[in-house]
């Protein structure tokens, strides 16, 4: 028996005869298992012994999904905390402080108060407008630098300054922001160096060209201790409609402001209300319907008319009903 590198076993065997003399042998092969080696053979086997399949082996179990579970976040994710927040107390750590101190007892105290200065003659005022007076209401730091005097002369002589009793003269000022010329010696001494000093009212309006002509006086309605008047003067209303050449137009217009002495027996009749008129509409300026005195150039009667044209100087006379404009003008 003999085994070849194929793994074939093959057995040979002598049988005898007594019929003839003649030796046959008979030869057997027997395929045996192989069993795996555990190492390989030292030669590679001329064949491999299996061939590869005609087929490939089918696809993966799963396709991939034609899209990702989910889109990709815009940013990176913060940093994550380095580890848990502590948990919260339960209570306060500490107790609270004392009870809260009251509100202050009293407002905090003013400033103090300068101490009282001695009466000097001090410079006042800067330039051309400077002057020497007499007062307590010089800057603190005024004697220090020796800028206060115990007399005007001394004032003037240290400042180069005039002084002296100031002469009554007409000169130049402004009232409610308009220019007059008025009698005094309440001037600077500016005014002295300016030639702002004149002797008349008339040379101080030419030499300053101011319109100092006194404005026309007119009779006007007005009230004299709590009773109407016309009366005749400069302080006239700026309404047109209240300044009149006479008292006869004064009074024709307001006979309330006329009062006569004589007594006549009268008869008293009801004078029946007025209405409103309903057909009344704003005017194209916003003004709105009003009872208001219309003044009749002609007879110079007051009149009390409804509607929305009013002039401009029945602004302060505009009211709601007849009766209240009626009794502004006549005795009711």
């Amino acid at each position: 028996m003999n085994e070849n590198s194929d793994g074939l076993t093959t057995s040979t065997t002598t049988t005898t005869t007594k019929a003839t003399t003649a030796t046959t042998t008979k030869t057997t092969t027997t395929i045996a298992a192989v069993a795996a080696t555990p190492k390989p053979s030292s030669k590679p086997s001329p064949k491999p012994t299996l061939k590869p399949s005609p087929n490939p082996s089918p696809g993966p179990t799963l396709k991939p999904l034609q899209r990702p579970s989910q889109e990709p976040t815009p940013n990176p994710t913060k940093k994550p905390i380095l580890g848990p927040t502590p948990k919260p107390q339960l209570q306060p750590t500490n107790l609270p402080t004392e009870p809260r101190t009251p509100e202050p007892s009293s407002p905090p105290t003013p400033k103090p108060t300068r101490a009282p200065q001695h009466v000097k003659w001090y410079p006042r005022g800067s330039g051309g407008g400077r002057e020497c007076v007499q007062g307590s209401e010089y800057n603190p730091s005024f004697p220090s630098q020796g800028w206060t005097y115990e007399t005007e002369t001394d004032c003037c002589k240290a400042w180069s300054l005039l002084c002296g009793e100031k002469e009554v003269k007409w000169y130049p000022t402004s009232s409610n922001g308009k220019q007059k010329c008025v009698e005094g010696n309440e001037y600077p001494w500016s005014f002295v160096a300016a030639g702002w000093l004149y002797t008349t009212e008339q040379k101080c309006c030419n030499g300053m060209n101011l319109d100092c002509s006194p404005p026309p006086k007119k009779w006007y309605p007005t009230v004299v201790a709590g009773v109407k008047a016309c009366v005749f003067g400069e302080d006239v209303p700026s309404s047109l409609n209240l300044q009149f050449d006479s008292k006869g137009e004064c009074c024709a217009a307001y006979p309330l402001a006329c009062p006569t002495t004589t007594t006549s027996t009268t008869t008293t009749t009801t004078r029946p209300a007025v209405v409103n008129p309903k057909d009344c509409q704003p005017s194209s300026e916003g003004k709105e319907c009003y009872w208001w005195p219309e003044m009749n150039m002609v007879n110079w009667q007051i009149s009390c008319v409804y509607s929305s044209d009013w002039d401009d100087a029945a602004a302060d006379h505009l009211h709601s009903d007849y009766d209240s404009c009626y009794c502004e003008y006549f005795d009711c």
